[in-house]
């Protein structure tokens, strides 16, 4: 059958043609790749496929059988960018593993002889396009569950589909996401992320002006527990020469995170990128620290909109937060605004507050912040609108 497929007369090859080693079955699978099939099944063989770091070709699907479990080699992946399963500046690469799981050991590489880092990832995706995962479970790395970089500078990762897929227990975030375009995660599941900041269920966070966050969508997602916050949005390194982000996620939740949502971009002149992020339709319950936090947004930057949101229990390990907080650290120097929040619904409200704005001894001032909330509270709804005023004054909650 290996000759069958090396001749291309069979498009679809099982893992196990090249063998199985309850030790180390590295080189039967990364055979199994490298060996051109159009498709690559992964056998449930009954006990797990233990593997060193493992590459990806392009133009390729592998299918995890239902049970499949693939697990790093224990006391391997020393290097640190070590990664279960890599790509570099490739294309067309679908992994499918409904009831299939792919697994690291988070706690090993915390400790000597593990030099410290934070990229040994499940999966990682640098510079790649038209990428889709789905149904796996990513666990236990050592970085990320999926991330999503750069191999060749200035190259964005371009059409990327996430779908019904879970991380947990990675030790520094479900996902990261720092250059996409075209990128869609559905019904995906980031929980319990905990070990190096920022610990976030995902992290979209570019390192250089050139990356891009272009046409990101989020729906029907779920971050939980996660020792980080729920969804990370941190935009310092993009400027007014960036591409403008266009980001939307709906219908998707927040439970037990520490800020449910928490959005930053640069503040000064030509520091904060252009562009669009709208959450609509989104719980976000029992943050520990305040529901929303949205730090440094200039009045010039992008545009950010929470629209029929609901904010459950904000608070509950600090009882004076507020359901939204605004910061200005000292480096903002221009006006923080650009802030949509409409028909959004707050709810078991702990504090006095519906919304703070904390600032540095320099206060830069609010403008063009609007919308309406609806605060219930003792079996009673009161609509508030947000201005600047009432943002200074905490709502009147």
């Amino acid at each position: 059958m290996i000759d069958l497929v090396a001749a291309g007369k069979v498009k679809v090859a099982r893992a196990s043609w090249w063998g199985f080693d309850p030790d180390d079955s590295t080189h039967a699978l990364q055979s199994a790749i490298n060996s051109g099939a159009k498709k690559v099944l992964v056998d449930n063989v009954g006990k797990p496929w233990i593997v060193r770091p493992i590459t990806l070709r392009s133009n390729q699907t592998i299918v995890f059988e239902p049970g499949t479990e693939v697990i790093a080699k224990r006391g391997e992946f020393k290097g640190r960018n070590d990664c279960l399963f890599t790509a570099d500046n490739k294309e067309n690469i679908t992994l499918v593993g409904y009831g299939a799981r792919l697994r690291m050991w988070r706690s090993d590489y915390d400790a000597p002889p593990y030099e410290k880092a934070e990229w040994r990832h499940v999966l990682c995706f640098r510079s790649c396009s038209n990428v889709s995962i789905r149904g796996l479970t990513l666990a236990e790395s050592g970085g990320d569950g999926v991330y999503l970089g750069t191999a060749t500078r200035g190259v964005t990762n371009k059409n990327v589909h996430i779908k019904d897929v879970t991380c947990e227990r990675n030790y520094r975030q479900g996902i990261s996401v720092i250059t996409a375009e075209n990128l869609l995660i559905e019904n995906t599941v980031m929980r319990e992320t905990e070990g190096t900041p920022p610990q976030a269920g995902i992290d979209f966070e570019p390192n250089r002006p050139e990356e891009r966050l272009v046409n990101v969508v989020m729906r029907n997602c779920l971050t939980s527990s996660n020792r980080g916050d729920g969804y990370e949005i941190y935009l310092a390194a993009l400027d007014a020469g960036s591409e403008p982000v266009s980001m939307r996620i709906e219908n998707c939740r927040s439970v037990g995170d520490n800020y449910s949502v928490r959005i930053a971009t640069g503040n000064g002149p030509g520091r904060a990128v252009r562009g669009s992020i709208e959450f609509t339709n989104c719980i976000f319950e029992q943050g520990r620290k305040s529901g929303v936090a949205i730090s440094n947004k200039p009045v010039d930057g992008c545009n950010v909109r929470f629209a029929n949101c609901v904010v459950i229990n904000p608070g509950t390990n600090q009882p004076n937060a507020a359901a939204f907080l605004l910061t200005a650290g000292k480096e903002a120097v221009q006006p923080i605004g650009s802030i949509d929040i409409s028909g959004c619904v707050i709810r078991n409200l702990l504090s006095a507050q519906l919304f703070k704005f904390v600032h540095g001894p320099s206060t830069p001032p609010l403008q063009e912040i609007f919308g309406t909330v609806i605060l219930e509270k003792d079996g009673q709804r009161e609509k508030i609108e947000v201005t600047p005023e009432s943002i200074q004054t905490g709502g009147g909650a």
